[in-house]
């Protein structure tokens, strides 16, 4: 007769803690990996988020705007396209003038150039700075490039969907049209004012001169 074989209680055991061991290695390295390449990929996708404004502008021959609110952790269009970053990514700054800042407007021109800016994204350990370059208006990023956090924006406790981010950007431009007006109003009344003290420079007209 053929005699049965198997494993122990105590070789399953040593197995299990075996299987233990090494997933306790590994898991966190995956991980670590996946949140890295999640990382690159918003990265990109940001990039190609500010090359579209640029090749707006060079089509429409118009300026074109990109604004980023840090804290929203969100950017849009003035077509009022919206890329929104996952919660775990954060912006920060080198200037510690900016420290007051809410959003930040990136500009591309019709003839290629923009306005040069540089921002820092940070997720867990690892780092991003985005560039966008003054005369080819290149947008572009490097992962681990040495910049000072001076600034970190926390994001807020909720990230908004895209219909009330859409909403917020209404108010601003709702906002923005009503400060122009009253603006535009202001210098008007400026203007009939000065018009009004020259007409009353304290000239003598001839009737007050004939009186005399």
């Amino acid at each position: 007769m053929r005699k049965k074989q198997g494993f122990t209680l105590l070789e399953l055991i040593v197995v299990l803690v075996i299987i233990g061991i090494v997933a306790g290695v590994a898991v966190p390295r995956f991980t670590g990996s996946l949140d890295s390449i999640r990382f690159r990929k918003t990265m990109n996708e940001l990039v190609y988020f500010l090359r579209e404004a640029r090749i707006k502008a060079m089509s429409c021959a118009e300026a074109t705007t990109v604004v980023f609110d840090f804290r929203g952790g969100y950017c849009y269009n003035e077509d009022k396209r919206i890329f929104i970053m996952p919660r775990e990514i954060e912006v920060f700054t080198d200037k510690f003038e900016a420290k007051d800042e809410q959003t930040r407007i990136f500009t591309f021109y019709p003839n290629g150039t923009a306005l040069e800016d540089k921002l820092g994204f940070v997720c867990d350990n690892m780092v991003a700075v985005l560039h966008v370059e003054p005369l080819g208006g290149m947008a572009y990023y490097k992962i681990n490039e040495e910049m000072e956090q001076v600034v970190r924006y926390a994001r807020n406790e909720e990230t908004p969907d895209e219909e009330e981010i859409k909403k917020d950007i209404d108010k601003s431009k709702d906002s923005d049209k009503l400060t122009e007006d009253i603006d535009i109003d202001g210098l008007d009344n400026v203007m009939s004012a000065d018009d009004e003290f020259d007409e009353d420079d304290g000239s003598v007209d001839e009737e007050d001169a004939e009186d005399e």
